[in-house]
């Protein structure tokens, strides 16, 4: 055979084995990058598991720390029913409970990390836009209320008794101490310390998002739970932008003074007139939430898409097996405590 023709045959077989090699590396790495993607969508999983299972056991240990200082009063104090209902100390105590859970599982790095400052400083005057925003979120949810009591009464069922839970006040001292201050704590320290700043790691509109939604579902309540989401979304934003002391600060205000000390306020005047004046300070700062918000609306456009929330991080979240059984079963606990018409 000529040297001529043996050249050209080599050059070929050269040419192919070459294409073949960069086909093959080309597979490696295509391959690779799969393995990364599932690798990672592994990790984040695991972690929103763990975050949302911390958020379980922390529920877990509150509802069963209440009762049992419940039943303690009740049984072995001989409190009477009545006065049980109105103290706010197996709250107190579970509170305890929770907090000593929370510190058992954060490190000095985590509580810095929790009452680390915001980037921005918090002026009175974004205080007070933050105030009138919360009041819109009331607004909305009491209105996603009645849209919910129009919807069940086709069903012979009422939201009612729920709504009466979400907007009952403090009657005793210790309730108030609950309610009003220490309750806002341990929830912040919950839901705006361990878990925003835990999924703050994985996407900032994420933690706002999720956060506010694990904080509504453990009100358990139709008529509590989407203004506890409302809320948590103002606040997320407040402890990722200035700082956990005022999203603390907003959450006190929002439980003492316009909760508690609005209602022994207007407990002063006559009943007609004290609704009166309550539907209308709620009704103008709700107004005043709205123009805030619209005129943010471009500031708060260019901050989500800054951010970019994917999709995948949505599905990772929601889809997570952990928090569908959470949702499921809050829904039903929901269900069961309705009232029939």
């Amino acid at each position: 055979m000529p040297p001529v023709f043996l050249l050209f045959i080599n050059k070929q077989l050269a040419s192919r084995t070459k294409k073949y090699y960069t086909f093959i590396k080309t597979e490696v790495k295509v391959l690779q990058w799969i393995k990364q993607i599932i690798s990672k969508k592994s990790f984040l999983q695991k972690k929103i598991t763990k975050i949302v299972g911390v958020t379980l056991i922390y529920y877990l240990i509150f509802q069963v720390g209440a009762s049992g200082v419940f039943l303690f009063l009740k049984h072995v104090l001989k409190w009477p029913l009545q006065r049980l209902n109105q103290s706010g100390w197996p709250y107190l105590a579970a509170i305890l409970f929770g907090f000593i859970f929370i510190i058992l599982i954060s490190s000095k790095q985590d509580w810095q990390r929790y009452w680390q400052t915001g980037p921005q400083k918090m002026t009175a005057k974004t205080f007070l836009s933050l105030i009138a925003i919360l009041l819109t979120g009331q607004i909305a949810a009491s209105l996603f209320a009645q849209f919910l009591e129009s919807v069940f009464q086709l069903f012979g069922l009422s939201v009612l008794a729920q709504l009466k839970d979400a907007t009952q006040h403090s009657e005793s001292f210790s309730m108030l101490l609950y309610a009003a201050v220490f309750g806002p704590l341990l929830e912040e320290l919950v839901f705006r310390g361990f878990v925003l700043q835990s999924l703050n790691k994985i996407n900032s509109v994420l933690a706002i998002l999720g956060s506010a939604y694990l904080f509504g579902l453990y009100h358990v309540n139709f008529v509590q739970s989407p203004f506890a989401f409302l809320i948590g979304l103002v606040l997320g934003y407040t402890a990722l932008t200035y700082g956990l002391f005022w999203s603390l600060l907003l959450h006190i205000f929002n439980n003492f003074v316009l909760g508690d000390f609005l209602n022994q306020l207007l407990r002063l005047v006559p009943t007609i007139a004290a609704n009166e004046i309550s539907s209308g300070l709620i009704l103008f700062g709700g107004i005043i939430g709205v123009l805030v918000l619209a005129a943010k609306s471009q500031l708060i456009k260019d901050w989500f898409s800054k951010l970019k929330l994917s999709r995948q991080f949505i599905k990772l979240y929601f889809g997570n097996h952990l928090v569908i059984l959470i949702t499921v079963s809050v829904v039903i606990i929901a269900c069961l405590s309705l009232s029939r018409v």
